[in-house]
């Protein structure tokens, strides 16, 4: 009797595996990626640890450098030479903020007292303590956050209406007299008030772009950092209203 087989129409018979052959698929995939990632971090692990005399000689050139050009620029009599200072002042403060970036990833311990030096010389005095970017920034790393609300530092520009774009780029740059107002007048006043209280902490208390994104309160010992860090702001931002006012 003749036996006969029948394949449904669009299906084709499976190709035969020898015996033995490796099987490629995607969990073996994954697999490999996992083991690549895992070799290139044990290979560079001693390129990105934390190097004391490199973040303190960086960041103190860059704020005298910085604090220097700022002074030149406020007491020349040279417009060429007050707009060139100027300029110098804004790329050496700015890098010395960019630090603020590898304060809220590196654990304190790997460069002693640079948590409280880049507070001292930067963070205050610019009005951008730390607890602005701590807490806020690794959010955005976050896998179930990244892209959504919960990410500060998500705003689509790309995907929105081209008026957008110019009222960004204004809104950044009134960020410094935005930062004097939070910390000369908000502050104070909110201890007065629960409700402006918590609105100062949702939604002027960090470094985000995302206007819909609300930071929670902070808890334990990072209130306490908060409590002193913003004492130390507000006082220095009131000192700064007293004396351009007299």
């Amino acid at each position: 009797m003749d036996t006969s087989l029948s394949l449904a129409r669009g299906t084709a018979a499976p190709a035969s595996i020898p015996a033995g052959a490796p099987r490629v698929g995607g969990m073996e995939r994954v697999a490999d990626d996992k083991a690549m990632l895992r070799a290139a971090a044990d290979l560079t692990r001693d390129l990105v640890k934390p190097r004391p005399a490199i973040y303190w000689g960086d960041l103190i050139a860059s704020m005298v450098l910085g604090y220097g050009a700022l002074v030149v620029a406020a007491t020349s009599t040279s417009t060429p030479v007050a707009i060139v200072a100027g300029i110098v002042a804004m790329l050496g403060l700015y890098r010395g903020l960019s630090f603020i970036h590898e304060v809220s990833h590196m654990k304190h311990a790997s460069v002693p007292n640079f948590w409280l030096g880049w507070n001292v010389l930067v963070g205050i005095p610019l009005l951008t303590p730390s607890f602005m970017y701590e807490g806020v920034h690794n959010l955005h790393h976050a896998k179930t956050r990244y892209g959504t609300v919960e990410d500060p530092e998500y705003l689509p520009l790309a995907l929105m209406k081209p008026w957008t774009l110019p009222l960004f780029i204004v809104v950044s740059a009134l960020a410094p007299i935005a930062l004097l107002i939070r910390f000369a007048i908000l502050s104070p006043i909110s201890l007065l008030s629960p409700k402006l209280r918590t609105m100062i902490v949702e939604r002027y208390s960090a470094l985000a772009i995302n206007p819909q994104f609300r930071r929670r309160a902070p808890e334990g010992e990072a209130k306490v950092y908060w409590d002193r860090l913003e004492i130390a702001a507000s006082l220095w931002a009131i000192t700064l209203i007293a004396i351009t006012v007299t």
